[in-house]
């Protein structure tokens, strides 16, 4: 097989039959979607002498630690010895210019363990457990003859190379085909490895950013990279837009990824500015309720409530995207007109609250639940001056203070955030938004009420 032939072989043996049909179907019709792989042999030495040189990543860190145990990996050295054919092993060369271990990291391992004498925990390894070649029990490389250590050095094993020339979208899929380890990756593992550079560098490095973390409920980063996926949605929607946003999510971040892998120190600067003003705002809008829902209450119990553990990343995606768009100063100035708008949003709109609970990654959904808030905020911040038609924060903290009990219910309000403030004569037979004209409700009370034209 030479190096640069597509080789629809090769992953057919991947992929189940009807789902490589599937695939041909859609994916490799396209010349300019393909898979160009290079099949070898190579001996067993002349990996550990690439591995040596720095030009084979074992462990890269998108990869699993060493996770097999002695007698395992003694038995593979004795599979090897016996001539027992070995599973293939899956590489994949990056723009870097390295090769990268995709399935077989422990395999390759165990080998190169061995030949050193040693485990990557510094444990001495010696062959243990062996069920057929006894008489190798106990010892070390070093302490095998010579022609058992030749036979060991020059055991082949056959690789399949994906070559950098190869679609990146395709390359993934089968990457994610090939995860069969016991802990198998994460989709933004599995990125860390196909799409290695600038970029992604870039937005693991955002991802470390103390208050971020923070808004995650994070103290440290998440060793599933889940913080880093999330930059990585900031980012997709922040260039792309939510216009342009094609289902499924996979690959519009996969896309976004290809298109920023190299990317430019301007578009790099541009990036971290947006994003670092997108959390400043939402931390102090929203602290440590960022990216929850906020339900209202019911008949039975009327007290609203924030979600406490449940992450939303439609709410994530809206929020993150919008705010890294406002200018801060005029952000901080409404801070409590736009926490008002936000949460009247989510417990009035049902459109809306459909559009980030089912679904979310449909198309029509996406545009619906960003389109809804932009317009709320964008009439807040448009016009900082205009008054508005809802009351201000300033007195719905006043008329709480006084006393928090809900004049329709007649409970006691037990978060200011469930309460609001409705007009006594109502705004559209006239009621003006006066002091006067105010009475403090909970959010479910003045949404059940009545209302007559």
């Amino acid at each position: 097989m030479s190096m640069n032939q597509p080789i629809n072989s090769v992953i057919k043996e991947i992929f189940f039959d009807e789902e490589f049909e599937e695939m041909e179907s859609e994916l490799l019709t396209n010349d300019s979607t393909k898979i160009y792989a290079d099949q070898s042999d190579p001996e067993i030495d002349g990996l550990y002498n690439r591995w040596e040189r720095g030009k084979l990543d074992v462990q890269p860190d998108f990869q699993r630690y060493f996770v097999w145990d002695i007698i395992k990996s003694s038995r593979l050295i004795e599979s090897a010895l016996l001539d027992i054919p070995l599973p293939v092993i899956y590489l994949t060369e990056e723009l870097d210019g390295k090769i990268y271990v995709i399935d077989g990291q422990q395999r390759l391992t165990a080998f190169f363990s061995f030949l050193k004498g040693y485990f990557p925990d510094n444990k001495n390894f010696k062959l243990s457990g062996l069920k057929v070649l006894k008489e190798y029990q106990g010892k070390s490389f070093k302490e095998l003859p010579e022609d058992i250590q030749d036979k060991i050095r020059y055991c082949q094993i056959r690789t399949i190379t994906f070559k950098k020339e190869s679609d990146p979208n395709l390359k993934f899929e089968i990457f994610e085909r090939l995860n069969t380890g016991s802990v198998p990756l994460n989709t933004q593992e599995i990125r860390n490895c196909i799409y290695r550079g600038k970029y992604n560098d870039l937005i693991r490095e955002l991802a470390k950013d103390p208050d971020f973390l923070s808004l995650l409920g994070l103290k440290s980063s998440d060793q599933r990279m889940k913080d880093v996926e999330l930059v990585l949605r900031f980012a997709a929607f922040y260039h792309s837009t939510y216009i342009n946003y094609k289902a499924p999510m996979k690959t519009f971040f996969n896309n976004e990824m290809v298109r920023f892998q190299n990317i430019s120190e301007y578009d790099s600067e541009l990036l971290k500015s947006a994003f670092k003003n997108a959390v400043s705002i939402i931390k102090s809008l929203l602290g440590d309720k960022a990216f929850k829902r906020y339900y209202k209450g019911t008949d039975k119990n009327p007290d609203g409530y924030w979600e406490k553990n449940r992450f939303n990343t439609s709410l994530y995606d809206i929020l993150m995207d919008s705010f890294a768009r406002v200018d801060k100063n005029i952000a901080y100035a409404n801070l409590e007109r736009i926490k008002e708008a936000y949460i009247t949003l989510l417990t009035t709109d049902d459109e809306f609250i459909d559009a980030i609970e089912k679904g979310t990654s449909q198309e029509r959904r996406v545009i619906l639940r960003f389109e809804k808030w932009r317009y709320l905020l964008s009439e807040i911040t448009k016009d900082t001056k205009k008054l508005p038609r809802c009351f201000s924060y300033e007195l719905k903290e006043q008329l709480y203070n006084a006393s928090p009990i809900c004049t329709i219910c007649k409970n006691r309000i037990l978060n200011i955030d469930d309460a609001a403030i409705d007009h006594i004569e109502q705004y559209w037979l006239g009621g003006q938004t006066i002091p006067e004209n105010a009475r403090l409700t909970h959010r479910y009370c003045n949404a059940s009420r009545p209302r007559k034209e």
